[in-house]
């Protein structure tokens, strides 16, 4: 791991790093890897982020961890010590933990693409609150922000559009802001990082 990044919100830590070791590098630093999980990935791009996030989670935690995954794909381990999350982006990989709350992650590199499938997961009075797709850096974040979403709701937030509302916010580099989810009301607080290199979203519960 060349560049990273340490966070710490409450009880939660995040470890947010670029990708640039060779897969024995990576595979080198762990005391255990499942042959039959590893042998299921056919590229290297694959293998590098399955290796890179448990040594991620293993130096964040100072201890290695069988992450395993539930019946929603929600990643865990095996002891349950802790709750996690995983995202990863091109070279970039942020992971997340915390012993007592569900936590969720996302982290993208900026790409336009997400101008021209906006609608697709803001509903129609976000796209109007969230500058009808103009501001690219709202858009992204509001992505990111579902993402992190759904991976605490799971399937019950599985359509973005409908399932998940972003309320109103200002884009800075770094800050808050709000969304809820549309069918339980439950409202959630998302932090974001933003520079140009990538966006990275997270949540407590």
């Amino acid at each position: 791991m060349s560049t990273s990044q340490t966070i710490t919100i409450q009880n939660a830590r995040i470890l947010v790093f670029q990708l640039s070791q060779s897969i024995d590098e990576l595979y080198q630093q762990l005391d255990y890897v499942d042959p039959d999980e590893f042998s299921k990935l056919v590229s290297d791009k694959r293998k590098r982020e399955y290796l890179g996030v448990r040594v991620a989670l293993k130096n964040m935690l100072g201890v290695e961890k069988k992450i395993e995954y539930d019946a929603d794909r929600k990643p865990r381990f095996s002891d349950d010590s802790y709750y996690i999350s995983i995202s990863h982006s091109a070279d970039w990989i942020a992971v997340m933990a915390d012993p007592n709350h569900p936590v969720g992650i996302d982290i993208e590199v900026p790409t336009a693409k997400i101008q021209k499938i906006y609608k697709r997961f803001l509903n129609e009075r976000e796209q109007l609150e969230l500058s009808n797709g103009q501001n690219l850096n709202q858009l992204l974040l509001a992505w990111s922000g579902k993402e992190a979403l759904f991976k605490i709701i799971g399937k019950e937030a599985v359509d973005f559009a409908k399932h998940l509302h972003i309320f109103p916010f200002e884009v800075a580099s770094e800050g808050l802001f709000n969304a809820e989810h549309s069918s339980t009301k439950q409202k959630y607080q998302l932090h974001y990082i933003q520079n140009e290199t990538y966006t990275l979203v997270y949540c407590v519960v």
